[in-house]
């Protein structure tokens, strides 16, 4: 191989590496994609995902009076998904004007409704614990503001949302 021969090659390699060089020293971008799913704790099943549907039947206006006419809730709850046992529940609703335990019934501003859970109160708005292995005893009650309270004749309802959730 001549003298020039090499001299050619040689420049050719220089010309490539500087090249490859001025390259490199170039930023380059790419979008990265990640993704992935989070997965939160299966929820408990409240009543098949239906309205859990009770009735007070006729009620005596003079009866009323925080333990008569009580109601069993039937309900079904299935937390049988559940990563683990500690779970609460609450009961939301709008409260009445003379207590923030009671959910209004509208229409009859002296008339409120009780809830209870394993036959103590269950306050409506606040948290209370129970073992999701076992669903506890909803009851509901008709509760006025006092003895002397005006409530109004006739049908009534009123509606809450039931909530339960993992601790």
């Amino acid at each position: 191989m001549t003298d020039d021969r090499i001299m050619v090659i040689f420049r050719v390699a220089m010309l490539a590496l500087a090249l490859g060089a001025a390259m490199s020293a170039d930023a380059y971008e790419a979008t990265v994609t990640i993704s992935g799913t989070v997965l939160a704790s299966i929820p408990c099943v409240i009543n098949n995902e239906k309205p859990i549907v009770a009735a007070f039947g006729d009620v005596q206006i003079a009866d009323i009076d925080g333990a008569y006419k009580t109601i069993t809730l039937d309900y079904t709850l299935d937390c049988a998904k559940a990563v683990k046992n500690e779970v609460r529940m609450q009961v939301r609703g709008t409260e009445t004007w003379f207590s923030p335990a009671l959910l209004a019934v509208p229409g009859n501003n002296e008339l409120g409704i009780a809830f209870k859970k394993e036959g103590a109160a269950l306050a409506l708005n606040t948290w209370a614990n129970f073992d999701a292995g076992k669903k506890p005893l909803l009851q509901a009650v008709l509760a006025k503001r006092s003895q002397s309270s005006e409530i109004v004749n006739g049908a009534f309802s009123a509606s809450a949302t039931m909530v339960v959730e993992y601790r």
